[in-house]
């Protein structure tokens, strides 16, 4: 990966770009054909490395910083622990988090563990819930379609009871058909979506 210009070698070597990118430039240095020649700058659109060198560093810089310590309790997932919620960072690694992904930002190690576990149950009650309501949906489709199939028989029977009126009990035993079919679908399609939900831990 050869560099592009002057300003980009200082920085690569000086460590502004990183830990990472320092412990590359000799190597880069090494694959830049006359080095001696490089452009002091390079234009803007052409300024960055191909691929690599994009990547950042969240490296602490080393200056005075009187705000230390960060914690960072991202918000949960179903896969999540509270373990897996608390980072530790400071101010310069906070770019390194998507704020939409961010529940909330501690200087206190035992504040953030207990907010994450708190945030864990939280979100476990209501995913809890959502289970719930997907129970009940389908305990309502099933009563429906016992409801529609008992109609059904009964079309049947009258019927076969009055063959003069066969012909329109047969078409609504059909329509009705057609009915829990489309319920059936709709049963199978919540079923298909139905998680387990973690154990919620209470204090």
């Amino acid at each position: 990966m050869p560099f592009k210009s002057q300003a980009q070698q200082r920085a690569a070597f000086g460590g502004y770009l990183g830990s990472e990118m320092k412990k590359k430039a000799p190597h880069w240095a090494h694959e830049t054909p006359n080095i001696s020649k490089l452009p002091k700058h390079v234009e803007e659109e052409s300024a960055g490395f191909d691929t690599e060198p994009q990547v950042q560093s969240w490296d602490h810089p080393g200056c005075e910083d009187k705000v230390g310590k960060i914690f960072i309790v991202l918000k949960p997932s179903p896969e999540s622990s509270p373990e897996d919620l608390v980072h530790q960072t400071h101010a310069f690694g906070m770019g390194q988090f998507d704020p939409t992904s961010v529940h909330g930002v501690y200087n206190d190690k035992e504040e953030a563990n207990l907010v994450a576990e708190a945030a864990t149950n939280d979100f476990h009650k209501h995913l809890a819930e959502i289970e719930k309501k997907k129970d009940h949906v389908m305990s309502e489709i099933e009563k429906h379609i016992s409801r529609l199939q008992k109609e059904i028989n009964n079309h049947m029977k009258e019927a076969t009871d009055k063959p003069e009126l066969s012909e329109g009990h047969h078409e609504l035993a059909e329509r009705k058909m057609n009915v829990i079919k489309g319920l059936r679908d709709k049963h199978k399609a919540i079923k298909a979506t139905k998680k387990e939900v973690p154990e919620i831990k209470e204090k």
